[in-house]
This record gives structure tokens, C-alpha cells and sequence, in this order.
């Protein structure tokens, strides 16, 4: 009985947007700073849970392009669990907010959640613009914007506009690709979420451990397929360090070392443990071809679609029967 109640409450402050409005006056005062410049403000910290990498760059890169169709300036604070400028600095365009153009009045700014599949309205209903509006988003909603202002803006170029490697990043991309010793590679990609075991994600189980041999057994043999046939070497990324050491075991196969966590459930890690997250990511971009490689019961993860996306490279999806 409790928890329905509990829901209904959560289910009244979500519909009607006061969580938004309770957001404005927890962390902004009435006597604050005002600053007259709107602006669109792209939001990954604390405050709010936004799932994993591929999500908050779903989020971040659908903000930018509604703010450029609009022709206004678009800013990203991204705070937790990590800082994303030691991983990824401003390319073209500089969306790291400078302190005194943050507005510090309660008057001034206004909050928006987009979580699941909110209308894009909910935002083009400000416009014309007159405040900061924090954007908590963790959905693609570039195809609407295109509709909407007749664009014909591409994920991949978008990502690339704002992002680019941070020193730190761009060594170490630099040394696996030297690693893996040639500029052409393929890559596949296996998400096995915690059926295995050794990778903690939220709630779900894993399997008993003879379901596990025989899990990883099937992907080695789908992996083993493409390997045999490939001309070139394989990059292998996945979340199970298992299923990497298994994988390794293969001839042409190339794995990046590293701890893997989900970043949404990890906070105050050592940077090295979110690197492998963005190392993952980049290195995908550059391959010539991404297969996602899983069974039913894995996860069809978005996270090498998306890097795909910023090479402009084919994506495949390969069902392990």
C-alpha cells in the first residue's frame, strides 16, 4: 500500500513538472546573479541519475542541435561521475561555460528532465528564449529537429563539432592504435550486462555457472567466425573482463586493458576506470566495421551504434542463435 502511494506521488510530481520547479529553488536563490543571456544548458550531474555513456551523449549532442537550429548559445556542465573535460575538450565549438555567464537567480533560469520519450515540445514551447534552461536529457531526439527547422544535421558531425580527445585521451588512443598494428581493423562489440557475473548493473541477475561456459561459448564461436574470415585485426570491446580473457585466446583479436564499469553506478573512481569507457568508445569510431554480437537474452546495446555514427562506418547487428 505504502509503495503505491509512494508511486502516485512520484507519478503527480513528474506529470505536472514540479520537480522541475523544485529543482529551481533548492539550487538558485532569489537575490542570485542575474545574467541576461539565454541560453541552453546541457546537464550530466549529480542531481539526476542519466544511465550509461551512450545516453549522455544522446542527451548532450540533441540539446546542441536544437540550440544551433535556434541560433543560441549552448553550454554543457558535465560533472559527475566524472569531469568530462578531462576526457573529452571543446572542438569547434566551445561549450564549457565560463562562471560569471551562469546565472545565479532563481528568476532567471528553469530546469527541464526529458527522461524516456518526453515530446521535444517541452522544450520549443520556451522559445523564444528568455532564461538558462537546464537540460536533463538521455534521448536521440535529432530526427525530430530535423523535421522541425528543416536541417539536415548528421549525430556524428554534430559529436564532432564539440568534442575532441583531451591530451590525456588522445596518448592513449594513440598507443592501441600503434598496439594493434595496422590502420584498418574491424571491431565487435558484446554487452552481457551481469550474466556473467563479474560486471555489477543495477538489478540484474546472472546466470548459474554452467549457463555462463555455455554463454560464453556461443559468442566465442560467432566471434571465432569473423575472425577466421577477417583480412585485418579484430578490436574486441565488451563489459565482462571474462568473456576479454576468453576472447584473447583468439588469433587477430585485440582487446583494450582495463577495469569496465557502468558509469552511472561507479562514483569517485580513479580516472583510469572511466578512460576505458571513452577509450572503448573512440576506438570503435575508427574501425572500418562494428558488429554488436549477442544472444536474445543480451543487452542491444546502443553504445557502438552511436560510435559508429561519429566515423560514419557500417553498424551490424548479429543474433547468436
Amino acid at each position: 500500500m505504502k509503495s503505491n502511494i509512494k508511486r502516485s506521488i512520484v507519478r503527480f510530481f513528474n506529470a505536472y513538472g514540479l520537480k522541475e520547479y523544485y529543482l529551481v529553488f533548492k539550487y538558485f536563490r532569489l537575490t542570485g546573479r542575474p545574467v541576461e543571456k539565454p541560453m541552453l544548458i546541457s546537464v550530466v550531474d549529480h542531481r539526476r541519475k542519466t544511465k550509461g555513456l551512450t545516453d549522455r551523449f544522446k542527451g548532450i549532442v540533441s540539446v546542441y542541435a536544437l540550440a544551433k537550429a535556434q541560433g543560441i548559445p549552448f553550454r554543457c556542465v558535465f560533472t559527475h561521475p566524472m569531469e568530462l573535460a578531462d576526457f573529452l575538450v571543446p572542438n569547434t565549438y566551445n561549450w564549457i561555460p565560463r562562471l560569471e555567464e551562469l546565472s545565479e537567480s532563481a528568476r532567471e533560469v528553469r530546469f527541464r528532465i526529458m527522461n524516456k520519450q518526453p515530446p521535444l515540445r517541452r522544450i520549443t514551447n520556451l522559445f523564444p528564449l528568455k532564461k538558462q534552461v537546464y537540460i536533463y536529457a538521455k534521448v536521440d531526439y535529432l530526427d525530430q529537429i530535423n523535421r522541425k527547422y528543416n536541417q539536415q544535421y548528421q549525430w556524428g558531425e554534430l559529436f564532432k563539432e564539440l568534442f575532441k580527445p583531451a591530451p590525456a585521451l588522445e596518448e592513449r588512443l594513440k598507443m592501441h592504435l600503434d598496439h594493434i598494428g595496422s590502420n584498418q581493423y574491424i571491431a565487435c562489440v558484446f554487452r552481457f550486462q551481469s550474466l556473467l557475473g563479474d560486471f555489477k548493473e543495477y538489478r540484474f541477475k546472472s546466470l548459474p555457472e554452467p549457463g555462463r561456459q555455455q554463454l560464453i561459448e556461443r559468442n566465442i564461436h560467432a566471434l571465432q567466425q569473423i575472425t577466421e574470415q577477417s583480412k585485418v585485426p579484430v578490436l574486441v570491446t565488451s563489459d565482462s573482463t571474462t568473456f576479454l580473457s576468453a576472447a584473447n585466446q583468439l588469433a587477430h583479436v585485440y582487446t583494450i586493458p582495463g577495469k569496465v564499469v557502468h558509469i552511472d553506478n561507479v562514483a569517485d573512481a580513479e580516472m583510469e576506470v572511466y578512460m576505458k569507457s571513452f577509450l572503448d568508445f573512440l576506438m570503435l569510431s575508427r574501425a572500418q566495421h562494428i558488429y554488436c554480437i549477442g544472444t536474445n537474452k543480451m543487452y542491444p546495446t546502443d553504445f557502438p551504434a552511436y560510435a559508429a555514427k561519429i566515423g560514419n562506418i557500417p553498424f551490424e547487428r548479429i543474433l547468436v542463435e
